[in-house]
């Protein structure tokens, strides 16, 4: 009987490099060593380095890194390369552990019955017994159940907690509708953060707006809203702490996190290439949604994806993360598409525009002025605020704010 499957570890391998996220569903399960080609040992091992660090796994960056290890093999890679992936890749790698956990009992028992006649009995039967109970460790659940008395007390961190709090480690998403000032409101928080944090990074992605008037707003912040607020230490725009600020207009054209098609799904090569540019950034703003978002934007389930692999990276690389959706049209209000884009969020803020503000309140706003409620808040943030809607200035001077109906994001 052949204790080995080398189509099955060509088919792992394969749906790896076809869908980078499959690593994640079989890194808790498979080994390196679980492997029965060496080959194939050194490209999963190489394919969880390069994970580790977000860089892309795929043919080129998989074969320059071999090839520097001095163990590349032509032949055996494009015959990888040449296997077709495979799906619920999960449930052949408990196939590929089970056929290596019975080499290895094979090796033991064979280990055994030659060491027998020279050695102790009752030391050959512990020797086997710790052999065998680390096998069976190996192949344990993968679940860490805790209780109680195992677990790190921990409070959530926020950026801007005297200001908007934003926890670290997650995704926080900011709606509303056209015209509301949701991106004026972003780049606010970019320049309060920086202020806040002058040795940290910022990154925002405004996707709808050219980079000339992304800076011709921040000044217009600088010198109109935050010059009124005596937190604020850096006026200048050309002052050093905001280089510190880097971001993309509408000259980049927007890139899709997930792409799909009719049967298949796979994580574009070029999050993880934006991953790596962005590891050493504290703060990512993603303006808006709907510019990255590759599947169908009424599907809870894709919905669900696309969030879920914003919130991995906030909690893998301690990062804030803030989004910007927007809001329906129509009159009853709530986002823009699945409700899954706010039930994989624990806090959504909710910019309102004139036209939603009750009229006892309205009467008494400046143009300038928008109101900012807390939808959704798992984190306590009412409680740090004290109160579940905050009067913000989002423009600059009243005055010089269009009345035209031109739209101000």
């Amino acid at each position: 009987m052949e204790l080995y499957n080398i189509d099955l570890e060509r088919g792992i391998l394969n749906s790896i490099i076809f869908d980078n996220t499959k690593l994640e569903e079989i890194e808790s399960i498979l080994k390196a060593e679980d492997f029965y080609l060496p080959f194939h040992q050194n490209l999963f091992e190489t394919m969880e380095e390069l994970y580790k660090n977000d860089i892309p796994i795929d043919e080129i960056f998989l074969k320059d890194e071999l090839i520097k290890r001095k163990k590349f093999d032509e032949n055996l890679f494009f015959e990888i390369l040449a296997t077709t992936p495979i799906e619920n890749v999960d449930e052949y790698a408990k196939t590929l552990k089970e056929l290596s956990l019975k080499r290895k009992l094979q090796i033991l028992f064979k280990r055994a019955s030659i060491e027998i006649e020279n050695q102790n009995v009752l030391e050959l039967i512990n020797q086997t017994k710790k052999e065998l109970e680390n096998l069976e460790k190996d192949n344990s659940d993968t679940f860490k159940l805790a209780d109680f008395s195992v677990v790190e007390d921990k409070e959530i961190e926020f950026i801007l907690k005297n200001f908007l709090p934003i926890p670290k480690k997650a995704v926080t998403l900011l709606s509303a509708k056209g015209g509301a000032g949701k991106s004026w409101l972003v780049l606010q928080l970019a320049l309060r953060f920086l202020n806040e944090s002058p040795n940290k990074k910022v990154f925002a992605w405004l996707s709808e707006d050219p980079l000339f008037a992304t800076k011709k707003r921040a000044e217009k912040i600088l010198n109109e809203i935050l010059v009124n607020d005596n937190r604020i230490k850096f006026y200048d725009i050309n002052n050093p702490v905001y280089k510190n600020f880097k971001y993309l207009g509408s000259e980049t054209r927007p890139f899709h996190l997930i792409e799909y098609d009719y049967k298949n799904k796979k994580i574009n090569p070029l999050f993880y290439k934006l991953k790596h540019t962005l590891r050493d950034f504290d703060f990512v703003i993603i303006d808006p949604l709907i510019a990255f978002f590759g599947g169908d934007e009424n599907n809870n389930s894709q919905a669900r994806e696309f969030m879920n692999l914003l919130t991995e990276w906030a909690d893998k690389e301690d990062k804030a993360i803030l989004v910007v959706h927007h809001n329906n049209k129509s009159t009853t209000g709530g986002i823009r598409g699945a409700s899954a884009f706010v039930d994989a969020v624990r806090l959504q803020y909710e910019l309102l525009t004139p036209d939603e503000i009750k009229d006892d309140k309205k009467e008494l706003l400046q143009d300038n002025i928008r109101i900012l409620k807390i939808k959704k808040d798992n984190w306590g943030v009412e409680k740090i605020l004290n109160k579940k809607e905050i009067q913000l200035q989002v423009f600059g001077k009243a005055n010089q704010r269009t009345t035209n109906g031109t739209s101000r994001r």
